[in-house]
């Protein structure tokens, strides 16, 4: 269930296991999904979309992965059966489900409120910035709130987004094109101090101001309401707070954590007999201390080691324990670069400005897509693949301390987005 990222890699390594055990002629893989894309949902916030949407059928089709299109509207977990609404729509039965169903922002009633949570919210929100030349008076601003990972991004590509607006349309870019609001007391508070040292001067070379401290009492498309009575008026309000899992993970009568996610062993296993989670979608350790977080950092490596799981207790085979002791992030901080750090505190930096910016372009473009064109052969080792154990991931680690290391895995890397990109227009 689901066709982002936790959901196609799970189809990958179900079909690595499968082809492993020679059980591809007895054992079928169906990925539900309502549309035939899987999204590469980070890049949503840059102003450049080519390429974010990848075809499905070139990476399932080479794998004889079946495709129902659809949404599933129930779980039924005694008759293993699912409830299809959609283009797709009937009963599907199964005998292991792997559940990667997702997340989705909870957004206030106001419509004219923007996000980067989906393709289409995407869109939608640049052709509301390409639409303000067009109003009267406009001051081509935005009000971001939330200052976590997401928000951040948002606010850092807007800020140099509206001041091109501006200027196409004739007018003065604005001071402070965008204002970011946080409730807690720190801007970018899932970052430690080192990091925050370099993240907040960048914030305010964009002109980006930072409001922290301020909670939320009401949103509307022209602005925010603070608890206290102050109102910040805006042309754009952009939400980027409160994400949740799908309420389908509520189905299956599993108590679930606050963010909806169901509770998964180390082998992505739920209470629930043939049902597995990954991705968004799932509670588990990365590493035996911390939980992996809503990022497809976590969702692919673990979607994979669900689907193999899943295959193999129909095939035979091992059941493997999933662990993701390596973990990375790089924030884009727009025209003032990026931040490249490592750790679950976010505080060790690797890198920041300009060098960390083309390392951020590397994973958005390159390594976290599925390869354009590739071979069944290719994309089964793919789905074979694990995440680095401690050693492995020790040793990435201090690889990614170096420049010339990082520098040597750009070079070799192949731009995947344009590469997708082409294949739209063929």
């Amino acid at each position: 269930m689901g066709g982002g990222f936790a959901g196609v890699w799970a189809a990958m390594g179900a079909a690595a296991v499968l082809s492993r055990r020679g059980a591809t002629e007895h054992v079928a893989v169906t990925l539900v999904s309502p549309d035939g894309t899987l999204v590469i949902r980070p890049r949503l916030y840059e102003a450049e979309l080519h390429g974010v949407c990848v075809s499905l059928d070139r990476v399932l089709s080479p794998l004889r992965v079946d495709q129902r299109r659809a949404e599933v509207s129930a779980i039924d977990v005694k008759r293993r059966r699912l409830t299809l609404v959609g283009r797709d729509a009937g009963e599907l039965a199964y005998d292991q489900l792997v559940l990667c169903a997702g997340s989705r922002l909870q957004l206030p009633a106001d419509p004219g409120i923007h996000c980067a949570d989906s393709y289409h919210q995407a869109l939608k929100m640049r052709e509301a910035i390409a639409a303000l030349g067009n109003r009267p008076d406009p001051q081509f601003t935005a009000v971001v709130v939330g200052g976590g990972f997401t928000g951040l991004e948002v606010a850092a590509e807007l800020a140099d987004v509206l001041r091109a607006a501006a200027r196409r349309a004739g007018a003065q870019p604005a001071e402070l094109p965008v204002c970011l609001v946080e409730r807690a007391a720190r801007v970018a508070p899932e970052f430690g101090p080192r990091a925050r040292a370099v993240i907040k001067p960048a914030l305010r070379s964009l002109g980006v101001a930072i409001r922290t401290g301020a909670s939320v009492s009401s949103a509307h498309a022209t602005g925010v309401g603070l608890e206290g009575g102050e109102r910040i008026n805006a042309d754009l309000t952009v939400w980027t707070t409160g994400p949740r899992a799908s309420v389908l993970g509520g189905q299956l009568g599993v108590a679930v954590d606050p963010l909806g996610r169901l509770p998964v062993g180390q082998q992505m296993d739920t209470a629930v007999d043939g049902v597995w989670a990954a991705g968004d979608a799932a509670r588990v350790s990365a590493d035996g201390e911390h939980l992996a977080l809503m990022s497809c950092q976590h969702a692919m490596p673990q979607g994979r080691q669900a689907g193999a799981n899943a295959a193999a207790a129909l095939a035979g085979g091992a059941v493997k324990e999933y662990r993701q002791p390596l973990y990375v992030t790089c924030l884009d901080l727009g025209s003032a670069g990026a931040l490249l750090t490592t750790g679950f505190e976010r505080d060790t930096i690797l890198a920041s400005g300009s060098e960390a910016k083309e390392f951020k372009r590397f994973i958005n473009r390159s390594l976290i897509y599925p390869p354009a064109g590739a071979s069944a052969d290719a994309l089964l080792k793919i789905g074979a693949t694990a995440p680095p154990g401690p050693l492995a991931a020790a040793v990435q680690r201090a690889a990614l301390r170096s420049a010339v290391a990082r520098r040597t895995v750009i070079r070799r890397s192949r731009d995947q987005a344009d590469r997708y990109a082409a294949l739209e227009g063929a």
